[in-house]
C-alpha cells in the first residue's frame, strides 16, 4: 500500500521547514549558536521572522524538534526487548543499540550536524541535560512498570541511568566518526560499561 500523498500545504510547509532547519544549521555552524539571531535565520531562509515563530518557538527548538517523539521512541524500544525479565544494564545494549540504529535515519539527514551543535555549545547543556534526564526517567519508569511496580527502585534508576549514559556517550563521539558508526559506538559504550 502506498502512503498518501501531502497535499500543496503540507508541502510547503515541509519545503519551508526544512528551509528554515537548513538555514539555521548553516548560520549556526559559520558563526555560533549564540550569535545567531532568529531574524538572520529569517532573512536566510526567505521568509519573515514572524513565519519562523509559526514554526519554531525559539532558535533552540530548531535542534530540538523531536525531543518528545525521541523519549517515547526510546521507550517503546525498551519495552519491546526479547528478554524482559531482567533489568540490566546488558538487558538494555540491545533495545538502546537499535533505537541509535535508527537514529540518524533517512527522515534526519542532519543529525550528526544537530548532534555536533547540541555537543560543542555550552548554553544547549541545560536542554540537552533535560532530555538526557527525561530518558532516563522513562526508562526507570519502564523498567518499574515491567517489575509491576508503581515506581522505580534505585535498581531500576541506576540501570536506566548507566544506559541513557551509553547512549549519550556514542552521540557525543559520533560526530568525530563516520556517518553510520553511531550504533557501534553505543554498542561499544556499552561493552565498556558491562565488561
Amino acid at each position: 500500500m502506498s502512503e498518501p500523498r501531502l497535499g500543496l500545504r503540507e508541502r510547503n510547509r515541509a519545503r519551508t521547514y526544512a528551509e528554515i532547519t537548513e538555514a539555521a544549521l548553516d548560520l549556526f555552524e559559520r558563526q555560533g549558536f549564540d550569535a545567531t539571531t532568529v531574524d538572520q535565520i529569517s532573512a536566510a531562509a526567505g521568509i519573515s521572522p514572524a513565519t519562523f515563530f509559526r514554526y519554531f518557538a525559539t532558535k533552540e527548538d530548531v535542534l530540538f524538534t523531536d525531543e518528545e517523539a525521541s523519549a517515547t521512541e526510546l521507550v517503546a524500544t525498551v519495552a519491546q526487548r526479547a528478554d524482559r525479565s531482567t533489568s540490566s544494564v546488558s538487558a538494555l545494549a540491545g533495545p538502546i543499540v537499535a533505537f541509535a540504529e535508527a537514529m540518524p535515519g533517512p527522515t534526519s539527514p542532519n543529525s550528526r550536524r544537530l548532534t555536533q551543535l547540541v555537543m560543542t555549545t555550552p548554553s544547549l547543556a541545560p536542554r540537552s541535560l533535560r532530555i538526557r534526564l527525561r530518558w532516563e526517567r522513562d526508562v526507570a519508569n519502564q523498567l518499574a512498570t515491567e517489575d509491576g511496580l508503581p515506581a522505580p527502585t534505585i535498581l531500576h534508576t541506576a540501570v536506566a541511568s548507566a544506559a541513557v549514559s551509553c547512549l549519550t556517550s556514542g552521540l557525543r563521539h559520533w560526530p568525530n566518526s563516520s556517518p553510520s558508526a553511531l550504533a557501534s559506538l553505543v554498542h561499544e559504550a556499552f561493552e565498556h560499561t558491562t565488561s
